[in-house]
């Protein structure tokens, strides 16, 4: 792999630039690795043999703050068609969304989109293995075909690997079902809690209406089998929504935005469910809507706008990302 510097190329600041509050033997002792590092312009070599606690990970330093804020504020957005671009964007930003709403767990789970090669192709975007999801920028995402293989690592996927139990899940659905574009993971803690009981999603209230009818699929232990792909795509037959019973949710439709709103309504029916259950002294205590009402709010929640289905709550969702990448010290996912 080249060298990578950690610093703006343009600046001749390094790591150890911040002198304020030393005293003269400290600030003598920091110029001294100061001119260590500044030597050799701050390669990754350099950073693996000169220990230095601002920067320090465990593992190594190609994991610091420093080197992957440098990666991920690269974009290479101009590699890609438009339409690639727009999905890339549309892909991180639900990456980012999840993060700000607790859709993950530590550095797990995922978020896929096809892609479509100009010879025809299928493929996939997904997240690199050991980003943070608000780290995950539109440049980040690395393309992988059905199998695995990697097609274009982005600007990390040199460095991070590949979740594999992430392929085995996201690449059936997208196989199976031509009419989905992306696909939702997540072990959110109150669709997890709800995942470990006997009756699931009960649909107490219009936002679980929202979400539309449900599939579920029992558990068969941390995937690491092909086996499994053909039960998953089974048990979710033509919905967009799945109870993985015991482990988490899947949740995919024909545009990130749709994906992403069905995530949020399962979600926040969950919780929603969570806090009737803890209110209720025993189950004759929740009030069931009458199903003919259930059936009349899933079909008018199909066209709840103009626009198709999450469209607007997306463009929401993404403009609010936006207002707050004014603030943020983390790289514009937009890159």
């Amino acid at each position: 792999m080249p060298s990578e510097e950690l610093t703006n190329p343009n600046s001749s600041a390094t790591p150890f630039d911040d002198d304020s509050h030393r005293n003269g033997n400290e600030a003598r002792a920091h110029d001294k690795d100061k001119k260590v590092i500044t030597k050799s312009r701050s390669t990754l070599e350099d950073l693996q043999n000169v220990f230095n606690p601002k920067i320090y990970v465990p593992g190594s330093y190609k994991y610091s703050r420093q080197y992957l804020r440098e990666r991920l504020s690269r974009s290479i957005l101009h590699e890609f068609s438009i339409d690639e671009q727009k999905t890339r964007i549309e892909l991180a930003a639900a990456y980012r969304l999840a993060a700000k709403n607790g859709w993950l767990e530590s550095i797990y789970n995922h978020i896929t989109c096809n892609v479509t090669s100009s010879s025809g192709e299928r493929h996939l975007l997904i997240n690199p293995l050991g980003l943070n999801y608000c780290e995950i920028t539109a440049s980040s995402l690395m393309k992988i075909d059905y199998d695995g293989n990697m097609i274009h690592p982005g600007v990390f996927g040199d460095i991070m690997g590949l979740n594999k139990a992430g392929v085995i899940i996201h690449s059936c659905v997208h196989r199976a079902r031509s009419d989905v574009h992306c696909v939702f993971h997540n072990h959110y803690l109150a669709v997890a809690g709800l995942s470990a009981t006997k009756n699931g999603v009960i649909e107490l209230t219009q936002t679980a209406h929202i979400t539309g009818e449900i599939a579920y699929h029992d558990y068969e232990g941390i995937v690491r089998s092909t086996d499994e792909q053909q039960r998953l795509v089974c048990d979710l037959g033509e919905k967009d929504v799945m109870i993985l019973r015991n482990h988490g949710l899947l949740t995919c439709g024909p545009s990130v935005g749709a994906a992403y709103y069905h995530t949020y309504t399962l979600c926040a029916a969950a919780e929603m469910q969570s806090h009737a259950c803890s209110m209720a002294f025993n189950k004759d205590d929740l009030l069931i809507p009458d199903n003919r009402f259930v059936k009349l709010s899933m079909d008018r929640a199909k066209d709840l706008n103009k626009e198709p289905f999450g469209t607007l709550e997306f463009a929401a969702a993404m403009r609010e990302l936006d207002y707050d990448q004014d603030h943020s010290a983390y790289p514009d996912y937009r890159n």
